[in-house]
């Protein structure tokens, strides 16, 4: 977590923790669109997997899909997860959620989900961009939150 509020206030994914837990056909552009910026990709291809790294690894992003995890149009069991975490968990790491369900950008949907970014599948060519966005106004809210747990607590 620490990482996420060293060096330049510019948006970039070099040296952060990226996971990505989407079903295929955009497991592979969002993967592209993350080299393309710099970042290091680790796809999870199972729930448990995703699960896993979130508590082991912590990475700073989660980009995940609808589909992902679940079965013969169960709900999305990685969303439950991600609603269900208390908020000192949540609020330490970004997550961009897509889905055909939704309108890239839209504030409201993303907050009905408890994440920070909601993506049409059709706007994956400008991943980086609308994360960029959302990332600056995420910052902006708990910057000052995350520096003073981390004085205070140490993590």
């Amino acid at each position: 977590m620490s990482r996420l509020w060293i060096g330049s206030e510019k948006f970039t994914l070099v040296d952060h923790g990226v996971l990505v837990a989407a079903a295929p056909p955009w497991v592979e552009p969002i993967e592209a669109s993350l080299r393309s910026a710099g970042g290091t990709p680790q796809r999870t291809d199972t729930f448990e997997e995703t699960v896993h790294a979130l508590e082991f690894q912590q990475p700073e992003f989660l980009i995940f899909s609808e589909g992902f995890g679940s079965y013969d149009f169960n709900p999305n069991p990685l969303l439950d997860y991600i609603q269900w975490l208390s908020a000192d968990r949540r609020r330490i790491f970004f997550v961009a959620f897509i889905s055909p369900k939704v309108k890239s950008g839209d504030l409201l949907s993303a907050f009905s989900y408890s994440v920070n970014l909601v993506l049409h599948p059709d706007h994956l060519s400008d991943l980086i961009g609308m994360i960029g966005k959302s990332w600056s106004i995420w910052k902006d809210l708990y910057h000052v939150y995350l520096q003073t747990r981390i004085q205070t607590t140490g993590h």
